[in-house]
């Protein structure tokens, strides 16, 4: 489910929750592992067996999460993006700050190569981030090719699912295509209905097909190159954390016809608005705590 909320989110990712929360590899080869082959297991040995080779209570519980996620909160962070960003983007700012920390300490990223690798996964996650996000005429190829790429990012620590698509222009197109899903179940319109099956189809085909062929190319760096794959992927989520300051300023745009939107971070008393700084902080603690927290509980005896 947290999971879900991160890829809610623009500026941080669902696999730097699956990352920090020890879920990550698993993640991968359990994706991986949905191949032909596995088809013939069913066919062959029947339900049990076919679930166990992809290891489907697994792959059950983390989607059945993230699906439970964008369907409960998906209104919520909406909400809270528009009326609350000062105080959600310290959250997250501080959950991100306590990731890299902690994955850092845990993995002794200190030989040369490591450090150049963190250094080039810093500088991608940066320069995706200037991109600026723009508005997209809806178009189901388009959608298709936004949801591969967005899953891409999604599985990807510190490039940002949500993100990418306000960079492709889709982000708001899929949020309120969500939205308009969950009011059919109340108020059926056969008009919305096509339309939503359309975009969330297409949108869903994308991501079936970027999520299998990227968690190869991932599986394979981490059977075989696995302190360097965290290098880079440390370096992802570092490359990230200005995006996610709390206190952003909209840069002024030169062009009024234009839909771009770009803002740049600045110092809690540039902020053009209230800083609402008491809160931030306290809010950022939390979010950087809360990561201890989790780690402690998972490594209980009783967890």
């Amino acid at each position: 489910m947290l999971m879900g909320i991160a890829d809610l989110v623009p500026g941080i990712s669902g696999g730097t929750v699956a990352l920090i929360t020890g879920l990550y590899k698993e993640l991968i080869q359990s994706i991986d592992n949905l191949k032909p082959a596995a088809l013939k297991i069913l066919f062959q040995a029947g339900v049990g067996p076919f679930w166990k080779a992809i290891n489907g209570r697994f792959l059950a519980a983390v989607f059945g999460g993230i699906l439970t996620s964008v369907l409960l909160f998906s209104r919520l962070i909406e909400y809270l993006i528009e009326e609350e960003s000062v105080r959600l983007w310290a959250f997250f700012f501080g959950l991100l700050m306590a990731s890299i920390v902690y994955l850092i300490q845990k993995n002794k990223i200190l030989t040369p190569t490591s450090l150049g690798l963190l250094l080039l996964g810093i500088i991608v996650s940066y320069s995706v981030s200037l991109l600026t996000p723009t508005v997209a005429e809806i178009n189901y190829l388009y959608i298709f090719l936004c949801g591969m790429l967005a899953i891409s990012a999604m599985i990807l620590p510190g490039l940002s699912g949500a993100y990418l698509l306000m960079i492709l222009g889709a982000y708001k197109i899929i949020l309120s295509t969500v939205r308009q899903a969950q009011d059919l179940i109340f108020d059926f319109n056969q008009e919305l209905f096509f339309k939503v099956v359309l975009v969330l189809g297409s949108f869903l085909l994308g991501i079936a097909i970027g999520l299998k062929l990227f968690s190869k190319v991932l599986r394979w760096l981490f059977d075989h190159k696995p302190q360097q794959t965290i290098a880079v992927l440390i370096g992802l989520m570092t490359g990230a954390l200005h995006k996610i300051w709390p206190w952003q300023n909209q840069l002024l745009s030169l062009d009024s016809s234009s839909d771009k939107i770009q803002t740049h971070a600045v110092w809690p008393q540039n902020f053009e608005g209230d800083p609402q700084l008491g809160s931030a902080i306290l809010l950022l603690l939390v979010g950087f705590f809360l990561l201890f927290g989790l780690e402690r509980l998972k490594s209980s005896p009783h967890a």
